[in-house]
C-alpha cells in the first residue's frame, strides 16, 4: 500500500471560547472559526484522518494551510508505505517547519489509516498489554473556588472514579 494524496477537509464552527494553547478557554465573543481534519489517501482506497491539534490544542489556535500540506507533508509522505510511521515521523519531528499540531495530525492519521486497513484497534496495533485500563476523572479549568473543586471531586468519587486530576486556575488570579 502506498500513500497517494494528503489534503485538508476544512469547515467552519461557531465558538464563544477564547483558548489557550492547551485547549482550555474562557468565555469570549461568538465567532466563526476554521477547523480542519487532515486526510491521508492510499492506492488501495484506505483513508486515515487526523485532527489538526495536539494534546487538546484546538485547530482554531493553529490551522495549517494547504500550502503547508503541499510544501511539507506531501513531499515527505506521497509514495511512502503508511505503515512506516516511525520512519516517517522522525524527519517531521526534526524539521523546523513542522509545527507540533501538524506532526500530531499526520501521526494520528497514519495510525487511523492502519486501524482501518487492518481492522485492528490502535491498542492492538501497539501491542496491547491489557484489555482494560482504569479511567480517572478530570476537571475543566476554572470551576470556581476550592469548594467547587471539592464538590466536583466528591461527585466523581461517588460515580466510581478512584483518581482525580485537577486543572485549576488557568485564568483565575488567586
Amino acid at each position: 500500500m502506498k500513500i497517494t494524496d494528503i489534503d485538508l477537509i476544512r469547515f467552519k464552527i461557531q465558538s464563544d471560547r477564547d483558548s489557550t494553547k492547551w485547549g482550555y478557554g474562557a468565555p469570549g465573543p461568538e465567532r466563526e472559526l476554521v477547523h480542519a481534519i487532515l486526510r491521508i489517501c492510499t492506492d488501495e482506497g484506505v483513508e486515515g484522518y487526523g485532527e489538526q491539534g495536539w494534546h487538546g490544542w484546538p485547530s482554531y489556535f493553529y490551522t495549517p494551510t494547504q500550502a503547508e500540506i503541499d510544501g511539507l507533508v506531501k513531499p515527505l509522505l506521497v509514495g511512502e508505505d503508511p505503515y512506516d510511521r516511525e520512519r516517517l515521523w522522525q524527519p517531521m519531528g526534526r524539521h523546523l517547519g513542522f509545527r507540533e499540531g501538524l506532526v500530531g495530525a499526520v501521526d494520528c492519521a497514519l495510525w487511523d489509516l492502519a486501524d482501518r486497513a487492518t481492522g485492528l484497534s490502535v491498542s492492538r496495533l501497539l501491542g496491547r498489554a491489557r484489555d482494560r485500563v482504569m479511567a480517572y476523572a478530570s476537571t475543566a479549568p476554572n470551576l470556581g473556588g476550592p469548594e467547587d473543586y471539592a464538590r466536583h471531586a466528591r461527585m466523581c468519587r461517588d460515580a466510581g472514579y478512584q483518581a482525580y486530576k485537577v486543572h485549576a486556575n488557568i485564568y483565575w488570579d488567586p
